[in-house]
């Protein structure tokens, strides 16, 4: 796999200072935003958009004009026995009716005398329409219709697959920043493991301190070094992670660059009361269309319950004269079909087929709109009490400060042991490692609540 700079995202992620080795941050916003446009899934479900498009056009072409024609002839021992010839145009429409326009040329020594037509050919226009079954709907304008709800249905199950997609990347990148901070609060804890070891070794040069604790010191500087690498290891995989979304027109995988850093954590406040979106969910919308779709069928089945009775009727003229308006009503042909089934068997037992699944799909769908509402309330609980939490843990881990400090000055001042420091500084930072995970709990709350609600695929 090819690795690439993301240089795509990095030109909308302001510099910050002035140093040669420039460090930029990455917010979530623009994380996203990036995936939406050009992660595959993404790309994919906007195709599925184009075709049901192209859908709604093909079922249109039911209803396109069409050109007629057909040719039967036979000659034997040099004579011809009949020769016909019928040609010409007819044109549905979304009423029911079609219109046509046709010519006939026939002759022949054997030809069917109701075949005959004058020697210069026989026109006439004229329709033929549905006056029970097909009269007000029919299977072409349904599939319209349906082809048109099947549209609806792709735009929602592009926001449904956008909403997951960008909801497991968003995971992924408050991941990533939650292992940034734990990582960079292991380097503060080396750094005052080193800076005493340091101090302690000065010192027991000069005979200030004992040697044995340069033992302890030893000991708690390789904890920590432990502890670094672990955090590290933690960081760089959560960076994969976030790299794993990253495309670019959704077929050239990317990478970040090495001076790029997500911004950092911070509380994420929930805002207003939570107002009931679950009957806006597009996991709910899905159902409504599901539900116009299911209505069209019923209503083209409820309409194969009546009896097809078509009628047609046309006018005729002598071929030259197919577009003046020399037509008479004495001359013309009509005629009549009918079929109707005894029983409906088929019929009958189709609709209650359809009805049954529209009941079912009613059903399902009042489960998952009261599905999604639970859900809400459950992220909206988690999120005040996150929220207060990370209050709390900040106050605490300041605390946890305030006495590692204090411990240190004493201890630089001969006035503490070794132990204590030790002791005050485990505290300050699983404190501080407590006050960053419930940081990331606020937001990964605010991003479940857009993702439980559907607006992250909006």
């Amino acid at each position: 796999m090819k690795a690439l700079l993301l240089l795509a995202v990095l030109s909308m992620i302001p510099l910050l200072g002035n140093t040669q080795d420039t460090i930029r941050q990455l917010t979530l916003d623009q994380y996203l935003q990036h995936i939406r446009e050009n992660h595959p899934v993404a790309l994919v479900a906007s195709n599925q958009v184009d075709m049901a498009e192209l859908f709604v056009r093909q079922s249109k072409g039911s209803f396109d004009p069409v050109l007629l024609g057909g040719m039967d002839q036979k000659y034997y021992n040099g004579t011809t026995y009949y020769s016909t010839l019928s040609t010409g145009i007819k044109i549905p429409t979304r009423v029911g009716i079609d219109f046509k326009a046709m010519g006939d040329w026939n002759r022949g020594t054997y030809l069917n005398p109701q075949n005959r037509v004058p020697e210069n050919g026989l026109t006439y226009v004229g329709f033929e329409a549905q006056l029970g079954r097909g009269m007000f709907t029919d299977e072409r304008r349904t599939q319209i219709r349906r082809a048109q709800v099947a549209l609806n249905q792709s735009y929602t199950e592009q926001q449904l697959t956008l909403n997951d997609l960008l909801y497991e990347a968003g995971q992924a990148f408050i991941q990533w920043q939650e292992q940034e901070a734990q990582y960079e609060l292991a380097l503060e804890g080396l750094s005052f493991t080193e800076t005493r070891f340091d101090q302690l070794m000065i010192n027991v040069t000069l005979g200030d301190r004992p040697y044995v604790d340069t033992v302890e010191a030893s000991a708690q500087l390789f904890l920590r070094k432990m502890e670094v690498e672990q955090r590290r290891l933690q960081q760089q995989n959560a960076r994969i992670a976030v790299e794993n979304y990253l495309w670019e027109q959704g077929r050239i995988p990317l990478q970040l660059d090495s001076t790029l850093v997500p911004e950092k954590l911070s509380v994420k406040e929930p805002g207003a009361s939570l107002a009931d979106s679950s009957a806006t969910h597009p996991a709910v919308r899905y159902y409504d269309w599901k539900l116009s779709d299911l209505d069209f069928e019923r209503r083209l089945k409820a309409e194969q319950l009546k009896p097809q009775f078509s009628v047609n009727y046309n006018l005729l003229t002598p071929a030259p004269d197919i577009i003046s308006s020399n037509y008479s009503w004495t001359n013309y042909k009509w005629g009549a079909t009918f079929y109707m089934p005894i029983l409906l068997r088929k019929e009958r037992n189709s609709l209650s087929i359809t009805k049954t699944k529209i009941e079912n799909t009613r059903m399902e769908q009042q489960l998952k709109q009261r599905e999604l509402r639970t859900k809400q309330l459950q992220v909206r609980n988690e999120w005040n009490t996150a929220v207060t939490q990370a209050r709390m843990a900040e106050t605490i881990a300041n605390r946890y400060r305030q006495l590692a400090d204090a411990e240190r000055t004493l201890f630089l001042n001969g006035e503490s042991s070794l132990f204590l420091v030790n002791a005050r500084e485990i505290s300050y930072l699983s404190a501080q490692g407590k006050w960053i995970e419930t940081l990331s709990k606020t937001n990964k709350s605010r991003l479940s609540e857009l993702y439980v609600s559907g607006k992250l695929g909006l």
